[in-house]
C-alpha cells in the first residue's frame, strides 16, 4: 500500500469533532447564564439603592415623644409634633410636673427650625396654651391683711400661659425613627394676684428630656 506523497494526513475523527462542539456549547451556555446573572444582580442592586434614596430623602412628618423618667416619680411630659414645612412644625405638649407647687399644662407650640430641616437639629418655639396649678397642702397662709396672716384652704386656679423654647432634636437609627430631644425655655402664667395665693409663681423655667417615635 503506497502512502501519500508529502507525509502523512490524519483525518479528523467524529469523536473529536463531537467533543469540541459540545466545548462550544457548554461556554456559550455559561457565557448566557453569566450575561442573565449580571444583568439580574444589577437590576436588583439599581431596585435597592432606589429604595435606599427614597427612604433617605423623605422627610420625617410626626414624631410622638415622652419623658421615660418622669413617670417613676408620678410625673408625666410628652408631645406631638407635625411638619408643616421646610423650617417650621406644630406641637401639642402637655405636662404635669412640681416644682415648689403642682402644675398641669397644655400648649400649643409653632417651632422654626432655622436650617430647613425641620424635626431635626434645632429649632425655636413659642406657645399659648392653659395652665391649672395648686398649692403644695390643704391650705395656704394670706398675710394680706394689716396685722395677722390668716389660713385660706387651697384652691387650684387656671390660666392662660405663653412660653418660649429652645430644643435640639437628633433624629437616630438607619431608619432615623428614634427621636431625642433636649431643650429648655421659660413660660409665663397669667394668674391674678387673688389667685397667687400667696405661694404660685408668674414666671418658671421649663426644662424638656424626651425620647419619641417618628413616622411618615
Amino acid at each position: 500500500m503506497a502512502l501519500p506523497v508529502g507525509g502523512i494526513h490524519a483525518t479528523p475523527s467524529p469523536m473529536s469533532s463531537q467533543s469540541a462542539a459540545s466545548a462550544r456549547s457548554l461556554l456559550a451556555a455559561l457565557g448566557v447564564t453569566l450575561g442573565v446573572s449580571l444583568s439580574a444582580f444589577a437590576t436588583t442592586a439599581g431596585a435597592q439603592t432606589l429604595r435606599e434614596q427614597t427612604r433617605t430623602t423623605t422627610p420625617s412628618t410626626h414624631i410622638l415623644s415622652v419623658n421615660p423618667f418622669l413617670p417613676l416619680f408620678g410625673y408625666f411630659q410628652g408631645e406631638y409634633e407635625r411638619r408643616l414645612q421646610d423650617n417650621l412644625s406644630l406641637a401639642v405638649a402637655g405636662s404635669y410636673v412640681r416644682y415648689d407647687e403642682y402644675y398641669t399644662n397644655l400648649d400649643v407650640k409653632l417651632r422654626l427650625y432655622p436650617q430647613d430641616r425641620a424635626l431635626d437639629g434645632f429649632g425655636i418655639a413659642a406657645g399659648l396654651g392653659i395652665g391649672s396649678a395648686k398649692p403644695d397642702g390643704d391650705f395656704v397662709s394670706d398675710c394680706s391683711g394689716l396685722f395677722e396672716c390668716v389660713e385660706r384652704p387651697a384652691r387650684r386656679v387656671n390660666a392662660p400661659t405663653f412660653s418660649v423654647e429652645a430644643q435640639y432634636q437628633w433624629l437616630l437609627g438607619r431608619t432615623r425613627r428614634t427621636a431625642v430631644s433636649f431643650g429648655g425655655g421659660a413660660k409665663r402664667y397669667f394668674f391674678s394676684d387673688d389667685d397667687l395665693q400667696g405661694r404660685l409663681e408668674r414666671v418658671l423655667p421649663t426644662a424638656r428630656f424626651t425620647i419619641g417615635y417618628v413616622f411618615r
